[in-house]
């Protein structure tokens, strides 16, 4: 379970407005995991700076089987920026859950991580395209095409 040495990490501040890019859960999943075209794919961006939202943080802490292993990875992840809400985050959510939930299926994380991500209007790598493919001015892209 590690990152590649110096991919992506922030470079002098940690100012949201030097974030480059946004990951979702399953890019940063695939990239602790060690899969090879994940690896590839970050070191490929290692000039720029990745953006984690704290939901997507979390998600990945949530994930941790003991308090060593959430230890671990906290401080990997921890050298990225990490993107917080504010309050204009959770309306645009809110909104955004009353109008897609029903519709197309998209959950309150998605709704709270594709909130960030406009308000920052960098690109957003995920695999999930049909939940973010719906929320209007984000720049959602798949990091590449899985096998």
């Amino acid at each position: 379970m590690s990152l590649p040495a110096n991919s992506g990490q922030k470079q002098s501040s940690d100012a949201m407005s030097d974030v480059d890019f946004l990951t979702d859960t399953d890019v940063l999943i695939e990239i602790i995991r060690g899969n090879a075209r994940a690896g590839a794919w970050l070191r490929a961006n290692q000039e720029q700076v990745l953006g984690i939202p704290v939901l997507a943080f979390m998600e990945i802490l949530q994930g941790a089987r003991n308090r060593r292993e959430q230890q671990l990875l906290a401080e990997q992840l921890g050298m990225y920026t990490i993107v917080h809400l504010d309050e204009g985050d959770s309306k645009q959510a809110l909104n955004w859950f009353k109008e897609f939930h029903l519709s197309h299926g998209v959950g309150i994380l998605d709704c709270l991580i594709a909130a960030i991500a406009v308000r920052i209007g960098k690109p957003f790598y995920t695999f999930n395209l049909k939940h973010f493919q719906v929320f209007p001015a984000l720049d959602v892209r798949e990091p590449y095409e899985r096998l």
